[in-house]
């Protein structure tokens, strides 16, 4: 009996959306506490975005933006999810609050005045359930190029 229970579980825990969902609120976390290398784990090596960026640059961009928080919050439930058959993408408007520098609070502005969601996508890595990777992050109205040149 106890072994049909957890075969239940395991089956319920393990649907993709469920998985996608599980794994978008655990890099939200990770990245409000700053654990970069629980953040690295969840983005894939195959990362690309529209504006050029890598894994390594988003990394690295990342730790550089968020090392101005002395307190941060970052909340961003799914509006939407959307699981196809390896691939998933989560529309979740983000909302930051913290306190900081100059650079904090610009990207606290930033961040909560853009409107609309940001579009996460997720690709399935292997045939395990809950190997689910970052593979794109994108917002329509963030143009990443121009705002780094108004700096």
């Amino acid at each position: 009996m106890l072994l049909l229970t957890w075969a239940l579980y395991a089956a319920w825990l393990w649907q993709p959306e469920r998985q996608v969902r599980l794994h978008h609120a655990h890099f939200l976390k990770s990245v409000e506490r700053r654990k970069w290398d629980k953040v690295e784990g969840f983005v894939a090596d195959t990362y690309a975005d529209r504006w050029g960026h890598d894994k390594e640059f988003m990394l690295r961009e990342a730790r550089e933006v968020f090392r101005h928080f002395l307190f941060l919050t970052i909340q961003g439930e799914p509006a939407s999810c959307g699981v196809g058959e390896r691939e998933a993408e989560v529309r979740a408007p983000i909302r930051i609050s913290g306190d900081g520098s100059p650079i904090a609070q610009f990207v606290v502005e930033r961040v909560n005045t853009l409107g609309g969601p940001f579009v996460f996508t997720w690709m399935q890595q292997s045939w395990l359930p809950w190997d689910w990777r970052l593979t794109r992050l994108d917002h329509p109205a963030l143009d990443l190029d121009r705002e780094r040149a108004g700096f």
